[in-house]
This record gives structure tokens, sequence and C-alpha cells, in this order.
């Protein structure tokens, strides 16, 4: 048998895809999305186009990767499945770190806008998202409600949006990103979570001297959120490094507080010994008079700790949603992990980035235990 050429298999998966352009339901739009934009990726590459990025970051940018996910994906949907069901994403994007915020009854997520096929150092991610929803199935994407601005610190991408509200206003607190990958805390308020205006003063929050910080240069302060405690103090947690005691850089969340949601007070950075590349996205809640900390461990999976204290006396309670398949690249395991409760039920959520940056949001049931423990259950979808 002669195998078929490179030209000819793509053709074939464009006329396969070809009679679902025909339909209109969201999980066919989805799952076409990704395909076609898997197709393009793969013909580009076949022709000539580089992969590598700045920093040489993702796996699976290869044209056997594309056409293998691409034909995976055409061949469900001739089956009647769909391959992508509990996995949300604005149709053609990645879906990456993200922020759930109430409003009206109705659950608001901000993300990243990543782009599949593509890593964020080839193709930068220069928008944050906005979706709706009543179920947390079933989603409206509404315009992008921030971009890069060449003439503010974030003059090459925006990431990681963490939205939360206090007395009537929104406060959205992002990454900005200089072209030298320096980063940096930088906030947006709105009053409708529509309509976001910038702060003059960004950014707002860098490491301390506990960890390198040169703008220059790549320096980690990213993925930051906020919790505000029942005493109204606000505590804003980061991704960042620290100087060990042997004066190497170790993986840390960095803390700052504030009481009127704009100026803060740095509060240190701490580390977890079960980390070992970075420790991104932490997310921080408090149930039961406990303090949860939920964070990547990068190469690993998602990872939380407990105390009673929001700020120190972290003791970790391992690995939650562990990868138990070696990653090709130390972000390709479940992360951003975010904990909430919607209409009586509590979810966590999860990305795990596929190689090719084929990323997606998955919404998790998750049970808290008497011994102070939590338990992810099934999959919303």
């Amino acid at each position: 048998m002669v195998e078929k050429s490179f030209f000819e298999r793509y053709c074939d998966l464009k006329s396969r895809i070809a009679p679902f352009e025909l339909r209109t339901d969201p999980e066919t739009v989805k799952t076409r999305a990704a395909v076609n934009i898997l197709l393009e990726r793969a013909y580009n590459v076949a022709a000539g186009a580089g992969v590598d990025g700045r920093f040489g970051l993702g796996s699976g940018h290869n044209v056997e990767n594309y056409m293998r996910r691409a034909g995976d994906y055409v061949g469900a949907l001739e089956r009647g499945e769909y391959p992508l069901k509990g996995k949300v994403t604005e149709p053609g994007l990645a879906f990456i770190d993200h922020s759930f915020i109430k409003k009206d009854g109705r659950m608001h997520v901000f993300f990243n806008r990543g782009y599949i096929g593509y890593e964020w150092d080839t193709m930068p991610v220069q928008t944050v998202g906005h979706g709706v929803s009543d179920d947390l199935i079933n989603w409206t994407w509404e315009t992008p409600c921030l971009s890069v601005d060449p003439s503010e610190f974030e003059n090459y991408q925006v990431w990681s949006p963490g939205v939360v509200e206090k007395d009537g206003t929104y406060y959205m607190y992002y990454t900005g990103v200089r072209y030298s990958c320096a980063q940096a805390i930088c906030l947006a308020t709105s009053q409708d979570l529509y309509n976001w205006e910038r702060y003059e003063g960004n950014p707002i929050v860098k490491p301390g001297p506990w960890g390198p910080w040169d703008i220059g240069c790549w320096s980690d302060c990213r993925d930051s959120m906020v919790f505000i405690d029942s005493d109204g103090t606000a505590y804003m947690y980061y991704c960042t490094t620290k100087f060990g005691e042997d004066g190497k850089t170790v993986p840390a969340v960095g803390v700052s507080v504030s009481r009127n949601m704009v100026n803060w007070e740095d509060r240190g950075a701490y580390s977890f010994d079960i980390c070992d590349f970075a420790l991104e996205s932490p997310y921080v809640l408090r149930h039961d008079g406990r303090y949860y900390l939920f964070y990547t461990n990068c190469g690993h999976g998602t990872a939380y700790a407990v105390s009673d204290d929001p700020i120190s006396g972290w003791q970790s309670l391992g690995m939650l949603i562990p990868w138990t398949v070696p990653p090709e690249c130390p972000a390709n395991v479940p992360s951003c992990a975010e904990v909430f409760e919607f209409k009586g039920k509590w979810y966590i959520s999860s990305c795990l980035r596929e190689p090719g940056n084929e990323q997606y949001l998955e919404l998790f049931e998750l049970g808290w235990n008497s011994d102070g423990t939590v338990t992810v259950g099934k999959r919303l979808e």
C-alpha cells in the first residue's frame, strides 16, 4: 500500500471536516475550530514554518502531532461523538489561567486567550477573555475586556487575570509582561465586569528583596489572586522565586497585604519542598476556619496546603490532581486550580495543556472532608 503524502492526508481531513461546517451546535463548533487550526498549523509547519519560540518551551509542535489530533477529532465527530465534551473554551483558542466571579446569580470567567498550535512565546497572549454562564456548561463568550497597551508596563503580553469584588467595585489583578519578560502585577477596575479602567500607577506589586527582579530580563511575578478575609484585609498571592539558603533561587509564592486594594505591603514569600520547577497559579480561600492554598506544582500537577494563618504556617497536603504520565514539558500538567461554590455545589477548575498547546478548562466537583482534606469528584459535562 502506497503511503499518502502529507498533502493528500491534509486534503482528506479537510474534506471530512467540511460537512460539520453546516452544524451550529456548540460542541461541533468547538471541535471543528480546533481541527481547522491544527490542520492550518500542520500545513504551515510542513511548508517550513518555524516552531521554536523565544524560550524554547512547549512540546508537540510538529506535523505528526497536529495531524494525529485533528484526525482523532474528525473521526470522533463522524462516529457521533463529542471529543471535547466537558472541555470549555472560546472556540479556536487555548483556555489558560483564569478567574471566576459571581454576579447576579451568573458565573463570569476571565481568562488568558492563548492559541492552539502556538506557545505563548511564539504567539503572544495579548487579550483577556470573558465568558458568562448560568450552569457552568453552556457559555456565552463576550468581547475581550483588556488588551496589551504598548504605552504601559505590559508592552508584550497580559496574563492571569484575578478578579475580586469589594464595596461594589470589581478589581482585576493581572500580570503585565514586558518584552524582556519581566513580570509585575497590574490593576484594572470595573463597576459592571464589562468596562475596565487601568490604574494609572501600574504596576502595583513586584517581589521584595527576598527575590530577584530586574526589568531588563525574565523576572517571575505573575498569576496573582486576591483573597479578602472576614476583617476586610486583602491578601495577594502570586507566583515568583526567592533566594534559598544557598543563594540560588527556588520556586515560591509571594504575599502582599492591603486595606484599600491599591496600596500593597510586601509580606515575603514561602516555598514547598515538593515543588521543584515552578509554583504557579496560587489560589487561597477560607473554609471551616482554615485557610487552603491550591497551586500548580509544575511538572507534577495540582497540589494544596492548609494553615491556620493566611500568611504563614502552611502545611503541604501533597498532590491533589497529579499527572501520572511524565510530561514532555513541565507546564503540560493539570494546572490553574480555582475553588468556588456555585448554586449550592463546590467545584475545582483544572486546565491540562496537551502537547501542541491545546488547553481547555475542566470543572470537577469538590468535597470537603472532616479531616481537613478535600476530594476531587466527577467532571462536569
